[in-house]
């Protein structure tokens, strides 16, 4: 059984007899991208990225995860330096951006 207390619109609310509604668990935003193309490396997650023929490795940080599919999200440069990167090769490193291609790892 779950309870809901409702504070906002309860006006709105009471002119229905009857009312349906979804409840959301979780809600975080990022790109999603399936298990199978994240990489480890150092204890930190990374993906390979295909743009324009070359390749890149990009350190992704994993906001919510299930069995097939993750919300990833890039890394701040303030938290690479944190976990000890330099800010050289920091300002260096890549970001994943929306419509990138992403490798899959697929067994052979």
């Amino acid at each position: 059984m779950l309870i809901f207390k409702i504070t906002k619109k309860v006006e709105d609310l009471i002119l229905y007899r009857k009312i349906s509604l979804d409840v959301v668990w979780w809600s975080y935003s990022g790109k999603k991208i399936p298990n199978s193309a994240i990489k480890e490396e150092d204890g930190l997650k990374y993906v390979i990225r295909s743009r324009a023929g070359y390749t890149d490795k990009i350190y992704i940080k994993i906001l919510k995860q299930n069995d097939h599919y993750s919300i990833i999200d890039n890394y701040e440069a303030k938290e690479l330096i944190e976990l000890g990167y330099d800010e050289e090769k920091v300002s260096s490193l890549k970001s994943i951006l929306l419509y990138d291609e992403i490798l899959l790892e697929t067994s052979s």
